[in-house]
């Protein structure tokens, strides 16, 4: 799903806000609302110089550390790339977070370039505690990439009849998971025939129950079938 989304950065203004604190403990930067754009690596990559203002989030395995005395160097690898990140040093800091190679870790950071390759300043980093964090991320990401995609098909949009197709999914009460599949869904509505179960399966994580989320959606009334009981378009 991932290889076939390329969007800028600046669409995604406004999803998440966050006021993590991500210096550590530093009150000023806490009490500023921070975008922070979850993501995979394949994407960070595919954004331009213009992204370097916001913050990113991805969660990936260590295969690579480097100590020295300013800074530490990990090379972060996910299910689509791998990208190089920095930490650099605090000077009077006691110690940072034990980090180990051929472990999932979480990073906030932001995207930088130098001679042609692209890299991540780390603002926080820090290992993963339990893997659902992970199975969050994606399903974070996901949701990202539809709600982006759908405000540029509304901003695409020049008839009121046209409009009335955009259903806002905060407005009829689902969840999540819920959103999710039903933006999918409403995605292919242009097709003949809607797009069908398995197809929807492929483009979520494995742990989500697209069968019991579309029987619920059905019985709502938001979604209908069509060429066969696997195919499905929004109402």
């Amino acid at each position: 799903m991932w290889a076939n989304v390329n969007i800028a950065a600046s669409t995604f203004n406004g999803f998440l806000n966050d006021a993590r604190d991500l210096n550590n403990g530093n009150k000023k930067i806490a009490r500023r609302i921070v975008k922070i754009i979850p993501v995979v690596i394949q994407q960070i990559k595919s954004f331009n110089n213009d992204s370097q203002n916001h913050v990113f989030s991805f969660i990936g395995i260590v295969n690579y550390i480097e100590r020295n005395n300013n800074k530490i160097t990990y090379e972060i690898e996910d299910d689509t790339d791998h990208i190089k990140s920095f930490k650099w040093l605090e000077t009077g800091k006691i110690s940072e977070p034990l980090i180990n190679l051929n472990t999932y870790v979480r990073i906030y950071g932001h995207l930088r370039e130098q001679n042609e390759k692209k890299y991540i300043l780390i603002l926080r980093i820090w290992p993963l505690i339990h893997l659902n964090e992970l199975t969050n991320h994606l399903l974070e990401v996901t949701y990202v990439i539809l709600k982006s995609q759908k405000m540029l098909n509304k901003q695409n949009k020049k008839s009121n009849t046209d409009n009335a197709f955009m259903i806002d999914d905060n407005c009829i009460g689902l969840t999540k998971e819920q959103s999710i599949i039903f933006n999918i869904i409403q995605a292919k509505n242009d097709s003949e025939n809607g797009i069908e179960r398995n197809v929807i399966k492929t483009c979520v994580p494995k742990n989500i129950d697209v069968d019991n989320i579309i029987n619920f959606l059905i019985n709502e009334g938001h979604i209908y079938s069509t060429l066969t009981d696997n195919h499905f378009k929004t109402t």
